[in-house]
């Protein structure tokens, strides 16, 4: 069952005391697509999901040392660091810009036919990064696939789950963007707890096994 409140719930424990790498890591997100933005529309897409496969790299790494640690946050990631962004940067940027531009061309098509298909196409790609950003060896397509079935019959919670943040990024603008710091990292934080969950369901229902992620 898609739970949104145990994930948002799991990403606070797992960010508490230990916001300093992923807001790091956010202002950088933050900087560089922002200067991306007065480029082409393609260059931004580029840079959005480059950086956001190294992000999701970063967290999947503090939710497994969680989980080892019996789901507990512990004081200090020792293990994590802003090199832990780099390394995830130099494991997928070739994948990462071949898979952002395979994403932006499809989800473009079918927004083509009218502005609702591109949005139910958007979240039916929108654990691809994901799935990237475990197993650098799969390619775009391929993860592409991989979420459309991690996201089949769940593509309406993804879409509840990221109207829940509205309100943040609300107070986040208020303030002038500075909230984006630590909003940006819960939200990624958030959904990488849902793609986890996806995959388990996935491999429960007999949709997915280990195998298809070689």
């Amino acid at each position: 069952m898609f739970d949104r409140a145990k994930y948002k719930k799991s990403a606070l424990n797992t960010l508490h005391n230990n916001w300093g790498v992923p807001c790091l890591i956010s202002i950088v997100y933050l900087a560089l697509s922002g200067l991306s933005n007065f480029g082409t529309l393609p260059l931004s897409v580029c840079v959005s999901g480059i950086m956001s496969v190294g992000i999701i790299f970063t967290f999947m790494k503090m939710i497994s040392l969680s989980l080892s640690l019996g789901g507990t946050s512990p004081e200090k990631y020792e293990n994590i660091s802003f090199n832990t962004f780099l390394q995830g940067l130099e494991e997928h940027w070739l994948n990462a810009l071949l898979g952002s531009l395979w994403n932006f061309l499809w989800v473009f098509l079918w927004s083509l036919l009218f502005f609702i298909p591109g949005i139910v196409k958007y979240y039916s790609y929108s654990m691809m990064f994901y799935v990237m950003a475990e197993n650098p060896k799969i390619s775009a397509m391929k993860a592409m696939d991989i979420s459309k079935i991690l996201t089949s019959g769940h593509k309406s919670d993804l879409f509840v789950m990221d109207l829940s943040f509205l309100g943040w990024a609300f107070l986040s603008m208020l303030c002038g963007g500075i909230g984006f710091i630590w909003l940006y990292p819960y939200t990624h934080m958030s959904k990488t707890y849902a793609y986890f969950d996806l995959k388990r369901m996935a491999f429960s229902q007999n949709k997915l096994s280990p195998a298809d992620f070689e």
